[in-house]
């Protein structure tokens, strides 16, 4: 649809602007299914246990959206598309791919993942948001510099940048501290009643997972902040944040 458009500026970005939309609807989707059930009280696990060992349905939903969206979209966008072609984006992917999507989808859907699949994804849906506009606004500008639509693209984009740091640090640097602090606290708990090695292996695996996850969060905290110390608030989101 973006390619086949008379607009110039859309069709000469329609990859990118049609990979932001679909990761848009993906990350929404994840994040009102998790959000869903994060905010339902009758819904959390009544005892450490239960919350690391009982299989949940939606988790295992969760995972397999994940890894769908990143097996079957972006991948094979960061290959085909040449401003996604980086190799610390392609890494992500993969890792994410066959680490906590993998694990949730197939081996050990535990609830907390209603978080780290879910809901945190809320700062993504601004992230999308902004990436779009960001690019339609530069490719706007560089077919037209006095195009009456630039303001009104600017706009949208700097709503978007706005929204999507304040929802990273809510999301990505303070509630994935405290999630991880929760998953931390009842995996330990949980470890000896484990019944087999097997899923004693995954139990750990998600705490490495967990670890080095949100020390990838604060990496990226600390280029936003040191974006919006030289930038101030609005513009493009430093494209090294995910």
């Amino acid at each position: 649809m973006f390619r086949s458009s008379d607009d110039k500026a859309v069709s000469n970005i329609a990859g990118l602007l049609a990979y932001r939309l679909v990761a848009f609807g993906y990350v929404l989707l994840l994040t009102v299914v998790g959000g869903a059930l994060f905010f339902n009280p009758a819904a959390w696990p009544a005892t450490p246990a239960i919350a690391m060992l009982a299989p949940h349905d939606t988790v295992r939903f969760l995972g397999a959206v994940l890894f769908g969206e990143l097996v079957m979209w972006d991948i094979p966008c960061a290959i085909w598309i040449k401003k996604l072609r980086r190799m610390d984006l392609m890494l992500h992917h993969i890792f994410l791919a066959l680490g906590p999507a993998l694990v949730a989808m197939k081996f050990l859907p535990v609830f907390y993942y209603v978080w780290f699949l879910g809901l945190s994804e809320a700062s993504s849906v601004w992230l999308a948001g902004n990436d779009f506009y960001a690019e339609l606004h530069d490719a706007v500008a560089e077919g037209d510099q006095a195009s009456p639509r630039l303001p009104r693209l600017a706009r949208l984009r700097d709503i978007c940048q706005i929204g999507a740091a304040v929802t990273f640090v809510l999301v990505r640097v303070v509630g994935w501290g405290y999630m991880v602090w929760k998953l931390f606290k009842d995996t330990l708990a949980v470890l000896p009643l484990a019944a087999s090695v097997g899923v004693r292996g995954f139990l750990r695996l998600q705490l490495f997972m967990a670890f080095a996850f949100y020390c990838l969060q604060l990496l990226w905290f600390s280029k936003l902040v040191a974006y919006t110390r030289s930038s101030g608030l609005g513009g493009a989101t430093p494209e090294d944040v995910v």
